[in-house]
């Protein structure tokens, strides 16, 4: 049911099925390493540690890395999946990264009760992409949702954002978050597919809300396993695949990687791995 590799210099449990976020940290070492290593950019920059907070944690794989390399953060860890979070608490703790507070609950615009998806852990699927957008496709139960602005300590300094294109509910249950604290904001920017049909227009929406309230927001593309990867692949390189997200900087944060701008949240997606200049340093 369990598998077990290393990572980043940790131990990560994770369902031995997992597709995705298991699979990259078993088979290459990593899982959108260049997200970790940009939001430890922004660790070192901030002149105070704060609060991390870690929306849609799945396992650890970005909160636990950037909890050992900064171990004078707090990092909130949430996960919807009680199973997940099960396998996320045993990760921080097997770690001894005492920095990590681990939570289950929905984010979303109101505080009280929701479904989200109880798919158990010796299933073979992406467990990255379950949501609340699956709807009653598979088995659910009756989960915790909570606010941001419920949680968020007054020093939260920086913000990931990945629940599936239910990033709108997020901030509509942030908005002390977004106009009075201002933390640094990475959040996925999904496209529609089978399962995501609006996904895009969530997406669109978000960047609208942070836009309007003054954020300077740059697109930020993270593969799920670079060409250099720590764990050496056989044979040929890994599949280019990841997830595009945009990244919201308050005034006063600079733009540390040089990522691409837009001031439109109509604006086109990015399709040309040029447009990221960061992507060179890891092989591609």
């Amino acid at each position: 049911m369990l598998d077990v590799t290393r990572a980043y210099g940790l131990t990560f449990l994770f369902p031995e099925g997992d597709t995705t976020v298991g699979a990259s940290l078993r088979e290459h070492g990593e899982f959108a390493r260049p997200e970790v290593d940009l939001l430890a950019s922004y660790m070192d920059q901030l002149k105070e540690p704060g609060i991390f907070i870690d929306v849609g944690a799945n396992i650890g794989s970005i909160a636990l890395p950037l909890a050992a390399r900064h171990q004078r953060w707090q990092v909130i860890a949430i996960e919807a999946n009680r199973a997940l979070s099960h396998v996320l608490a045993a990760n921080a703790l097997n770690n001894q990264l005492y920095n990590v507070e681990v939570a289950c609950a929905v984010i979303g615009a109101e505080s009280g009760l929701t479904s989200f998806p109880s798919v158990p852990l010796f299933s073979k699927i992406n467990f990255g992409a379950l949501g609340a957008h699956l709807g009653d496709k598979v088995r659910s139960e009756r989960v915790l949702m909570w606010r941001l602005d419920d949680i968020a300590p007054a020093n939260t300094r920086i913000v990931k954002v990945d629940v599936e294109g239910a990033e709108v509910s997020v901030l509509k249950g942030a908005r002390n978050l977004i106009e009075k604290i201002r933390p640094i904001w990475l959040l996925e920017a999904s496209r529609n597919d089978a399962e995501r049909q609006h996904a895009e227009a969530s997406a669109r929406e978000t960047m609208r809300i942070l836009l309007d309230a003054g954020y300077s927001l740059f697109w930020f593309f993270a593969p799920f396993a670079t060409r250099n990867p720590a764990k050496a692949s056989v044979g040929k390189p890994a599949e280019l695949r990841g997830d595009m997200n945009f990244v919201a900087l308050p005034a006063g944060i600079p733009n540390l990687w040089n990522l691409p701008k837009t001031a439109d949240h109509n604006a086109t997606w990015p399709t040309e791995l040029a447009t990221f200049g960061y992507m060179m340093r890891y092989g591609f």
